[in-house]
């Protein structure tokens, strides 16, 4: 029986020496294949050789395409370089993902390894999730930048009159989120009553000391109110604002300036610190309602070849009350010091309307100049139109006092102006111009209008 034949033999072997055919037909047998159940057969007992099965590749039977606007699924595939049918490999996904960004197209790129089903582990679904840049229909990388400029891209009209200035009229052009998510980089530009350009940057960073960080340049010029001459302004400057709880908040400031005036030329360096509280910023109707806001701070002026700096405290301070369905009371002090005399382009003016950065309404801005400058308002402010209706009229009544005077005068010998009258307000909807018009009398008898309308910057 031939299965019997390897016992044999090893019984042949322990025993006499073999003669030499018997030898022959060992060497013989053990070079010929067995069958499983000799091997079995030899292995020592307790021994198996039975070998774990290989589990079959992970193959790419499917590519899932998610996110894409102006890409087709087939472009983005192609852009992986992976194919259905391909070998999933363990660094598919990061391979796909690296190609994907590479191609310049897409902002975001998340690849994934999905199985098609429990049973079925070696058929891959490779899905990927993107978000297209601007422009990424377009494989020229010059056409995609300039798609990117353009959807950043944008522009919005300057026309500000402001009392004793006149007309400004211009254009903004703002290009977002370019330095991440809420920046910009924005180009004003003005002519007429104030010619102006600049260059200013913003952007908000994540730090432990300030979280929005501002940086500009302009050059501009402006005819004076009060002694008409031109004023010539350089100016660089940066500030970085850091919100405090409850509220507040701390802004710094620096700027390097030259001024050319009547024929004087000052260079100096101007260094600020401010602490507000509650919104700063003020529309022309004045849309608050039982609110307090509070702008404290200091002001360090040092003029190149001057004897000192000079330090300029400020303080502007408002609250509104509701005085009864839609009216509101408001009113506000503003103060400005000096210990000693300013350059004449930096005193305070007197006169025109707060609507449009003046201080007494009933006298004409810049009617005179003072080193220091304290005024109070006071206005009841009567909406007609709906708080929900897109635009916003109504009217005001109020009454302005202030005075300018100099930097070795108290204030308690300065004198006191006074102004009082009645108002109408236009808040706009969502696109147009703020404008107002207030009628005021002094106690001399005069009367006079003030308009003020638009949006500077």
């Amino acid at each position: 029986m031939p299965h019997r034949l390897p016992a044999l033999l090893r019984r042949a072997l322990r025993g006499k020496r073999p003669p030499a055919a018997t030898a022959v037909v060992g060497v013989m047998l053990a070079a010929m294949p067995f069958p499983a159940a000799f091997a079995q057969e030899r292995e020592p007992s307790g021994v198996s050789t039975t070998r774990e099965p290989v589990p079959p590749a992970e193959t790419v039977v499917e590519i899932r395409i998610h996110g894409n606007l102006s890409l087709p699924d087939a472009e983005v595939i192609a852009l992986t370089g992976v194919t259905v049918g391909d070998a999933a490999g363990p660094d598919l996904e990061e391979t796909a993902r690296q190609r994907l960004e590479a191609s310049g197209r897409f902002e975001t790129v998340d690849v994934r390894r999905r199985y098609r089903s429990l049973s079925a582990t070696d058929q891959i679904a490779l899905v990927i999730v993107v978000r297209e840049r601007p422009g990424a229909r377009f494989s020229n990388p010059v056409m995609r930048a300039l798609a990117d400029v353009g959807r950043r891209l944008m522009v919005a009209p300057i026309v500000d009159h402001r009392e004793g200035y006149g007309v400004a009229y211009g254009a903004l052009t703002s290009f977002v989120d370019t330095f991440g998510p809420g920046g910009r980089l924005s180009v004003p530009a003005t002519w007429g009553g104030h010619k102006r350009i600049a260059l200013e940057m913003e952007t908000p960073i994540r730090g432990p000391v300030i979280d929005r960080l501002w940086a500009g340049g302009s050059r501009g010029r402006r005819r004076h109110p009060y002694f008409d001459v031109d004023v010539d302004r350089a100016r660089f400057a940066v500030a970085a604002q850091r919100r405090l709880p409850r509220g507040f908040r701390m802004t710094g400031e620096a700027a390097w300036e030259e001024v050319r005036f009547a024929g004087r030329s000052d260079r100096f360096v101007r260094a600020a610190a401010y602490l507000d509280y509650g919104d700063y910023r003020e529309t022309p109707a004045g849309a608050r309602r039982n609110t307090v806001v509070v702008r404290t701070g200091i002001e360090r002026l040092a003029i190149e070849g001057g004897a000192g700096s000079i330090m300029r405290p400020r303080l502007d301070a408002r609250a509104y009350r509701a005085a009864g369905g839609q009216a509101v009371l408001a009113a506000r002090f503003f103060f400005a010091g000096a210990p000693a005399p300013l350059p004449p382009y930096e005193r305070a003016l007197l006169g025109g309307s707060p609507a449009a950065g003046g201080t007494l309404r009933g006298s004409r801005a810049g009617v005179a100049v003072g080193d220091r400058i304290a005024a109070a308002s006071v206005e009841l402010r009567l909406p007609i139109t709906s708080v929900l209706s897109e635009g916003r009229i109504g009217l005001r009544l109020f009454y302005d006092t202030a005075a300018v005077y100099d930097a070795d005068r108290p204030i308690r010998k300065a004198r006191f102006r006074e102004g009082a009258g009645v108002g109408v307000f236009f808040l706009p909807p969502r696109f147009g111009f703020p404008m107002s018009i207030d009628v005021a009398g002094d106690p001399d008898g005069g009367v006079r209008a003030h308009v003020s309308a638009g949006f500077g910057f």
